[in-house]
């Protein structure tokens, strides 16, 4: 402890700091300990921090070890890498009612001694936090019950009065009288287990840090297995609102890759409307654009640059398979008897846009070589790759290929 002081003192000190915001609590805590300071959430996302160190600074934590545990079960000596430093210190869990609401961690640069007065002073500190914490949750509780219905009735169309929905966000402090689009997040292959359910509540705590990081009011809805947020234009910025998606969705993206590499996660994003009332078919584009986004493995797909895949995703599953097979059927029966490759061969060349440079390159294959495949195709197929027409039906039965994997 930096300075001896005795436990009626402590409990004194962290008390009255209690009355003040979690910021002002934690370094009261860093003060008494001679400590750094480190708060995080249940999914050890950083909450707050008191450094020792002027230079030293928290953008986020990279990973938590846990590396011994105390005689006292409720500690134990953890290793935490940071983002600029890494640390080693003693932490305990910040629960209430015994839902865990985060953790608290006493640092060094080097393992520090476990005191009876630090044991004494995170215990203390670890309950006054936890009821901070708790009374922060019931707050956003209690706002999530009118939030909630209200963006329900915004994203699926129910309210039809302009001047309503834009009275309404201002309770939440919400302008929608600039420009907004949708973005829809979802885990792929979701159940309905407990651990899935809590990756849906650490994906909509990443989506909402993100974008208050960047001074965005986070305007979420979660429903299942997606979080939809409503991001709407910043009259001060001069960046484009669907740059400033795009960037969004990216970062929030690569942050749930780097913390759960065994799942996939995706987004979609709904075209740019001024009228709050269009919102529904933002959100709507949005779900379309997710679906074929993860149909044609595309990582951030608008709908708006979404051309012959949205066309083609409304039509009937049957009827595209038909044309599928009255474009490319000949061919793929040829492959089939004659156990060749030339299906491969024109899908590399429509994805390289019929191009003979790209493709020959992409199969590995001599110009002479691909020429003469490209020939054979046509007399397999009946008409020629270099009219227009033809360049487009085939390249659509190929997406409808990726899309209704055929």
């Amino acid at each position: 402890m930096e300075r001896s002081a005795c436990i009626p003192e402590i409990a004194t000190e962290l008390t009255r700091a209690s009355h003040e915001n979690i910021t002002f609590l934690i370094q009261k805590v860093s003060d008494l300990s001679g400590k750094a300071v480190i708060l995080t959430n249940s999914h050890n996302q950083l909450i707050s921090s008191a450094l020792k160190d002027p230079y030293h600074t928290i953008g986020s934590i990279m990973a938590i070890q846990q590396l011994e545990q105390h005689k006292d079960p409720s500690f134990s000596l953890y290793e935490l890498i940071t983002d600029s430093y890494v640390y080693w210190g003693w932490g305990t869990v910040v629960a209430y009612d015994n839902n865990i609401l985060g953790y608290l961690y006493l640092v060094d640069s080097e393992i520090p001694i476990m005191e009876v007065q630090t044991q004494t002073l995170m215990s203390l500190a670890s309950l006054l936090i936890a009821s901070k914490l708790q009374m922060k949750l019931e707050i956003r509780q209690e706002k999530l019950k009118f939030k909630e219905p209200f963006l329900f009735d915004l994203l699926y169309g129910n309210l039809k009065q302009k001047d309503e929905i834009l009275e309404h966000a201002q309770i939440w402090n919400w302008d929608f009288s600039l420009q907004q689009a949708v973005l829809v997040f979802a885990l792929r292959d979701f159940n309905h287990y407990a651990t899935d359910k809590k990756l849906i509540n650490k994906l909509l705590y990443i989506v909402e840090r993100t974008v208050v990081e960047r001074q965005w009011e986070p305007i979420t809805m979660k429903r299942g297995n997606q979080v939809s947020l409503i991001l709407t234009a910043k009259k001060e910025d001069q960046m484009s609102l669907k740059d400033s998606i795009r960037t969004i969705a990216e970062i929030i993206l690569k942050e749930m890759d780097r913390q759960e590499t065994e799942r996939f996660f995706s987004c979609g994003i709904g075209k740019t409307y001024s009228d709050p009332r269009d919102l529904f078919r933002s959100f709507q584009e949005a779900k379309v654009a997710l679906e074929i986004g993860e149909l044609l493995d595309i990582q951030v797909p608008y709908f708006e640059e979404l051309g012959l895949e949205r066309i083609l995703y409304k039509h009937d599953t049957q009827d595209l398979k038909e044309y599928y097979e009255t474009i490319l059927g000949k061919m793929i029966n040829y492959d089939s008897i004659h156990h060749t490759d030339f299906t491969e061969t024109l899908e590399a060349y429509v994805t390289n846009q019929f191009d003979m440079v790209s493709t020959s390159q992409a199969l590995f294959l001599h110009k002479n070589t691909l020429r003469y495949r490209l020939k054979k195709i046509e007399e397999i197929l009946g008409y020629k790759l270099d009219d227009i027409n033809n360049r487009l039906n085939v390249s659509a039965a190929f997406k409808i290929k990726k899309m209704r994997k055929i």
